[in-house]
């Protein structure tokens, strides 16, 4: 009787034990994902940034061009540039 008691101690222990590992884990990777986020959006935004730079260096000409092709393309978001 006593045998069995401490068995199902210790299997009651080992399972809060993988329970509590795996709620360790996924913390850690909603963790990590969220700054992978964070970091490839301020790559994203700087790289907007720059190519609306390099857009405004552009001549009227190849502006107006590049206009065009977003029309027929359907990119119509990038006109806002």
């Amino acid at each position: 009787m006593d045998l069995d008691k401490g068995l199902q101690g210790r299997r009651n222990f080992i399972k809060k034990f993988g329970i509590a590992t795996a709620g360790v884990s996924a913390s850690a990777l909603l963790a990590n994902g969220a700054q992978q986020m964070k970091q490839s959006g301020d790559l994203a935004k700087d790289e907007l940034d720059r190519l609306s730079k390099v857009y405004k260096d552009l001549d009227k000409r190849t502006q107006l061009i590049m206009r065009g092709m977003f029309v027929l393309l359907g990119i119509d978001v990038l006109l806002l540039v």
